[in-house]
């Protein structure tokens, strides 16, 4: 499994492609296999091992477990260092789902271990409004 960075300025834009993402793999907040840290998390170092933590152990209920981070530009440089083994050796059926604003307060380490994908701001407001 590889890493997806969802890109965009809105946290209600990325907050609804990940419900969409994790709908997908049957996986709904609160859930035992995922852990889920809203845009308003300290992501620290101690944040980064939780993490590694859960993707140790053996999915509860779904078929593997799940990390979102809402917005990755809260992750301290150290945390940021500590994800790169953990992203770089994904279990299978791991889903790691990272969102930002930009990718300009991520490393360039992280984004070269993430699919990227910049979500249309045009289209999102177009869904909204309607």
């Amino acid at each position: 499994m590889i890493a997806r960075l969802l890109i965009s300025p809105s946290v209600q834009q990325r907050i609804g492609e990940i419900e969409k993402i994790l709908s997908q793999a049957g996986l709904k907040n609160p859930h035992p296999d995922l852990l889920y840290f809203s845009s308003d998390s300290k992501l620290g170092i101690e944040q980064a091992r939780e993490i590694k933590k859960h993707f140790s152990f053996k999915p509860y209920l779904a078929k593997g477990k799940a990390v979102v981070l809402e917005d990755a530009s809260n992750l301290t440089i150290e945390a940021q260092n500590a994800l790169l083994k953990t992203l770089e050796e994904l279990p299978e059926n791991a889903l790691l789902i990272i969102g930002a604003g930009s990718e300009s307060k991520l490393l360039p380490t992280v984004l070269s271990r993430c699919q990227i994908e910049r979500l249309s701001t045009t289209n999102y407001q177009l869904l909204t409004t309607n």
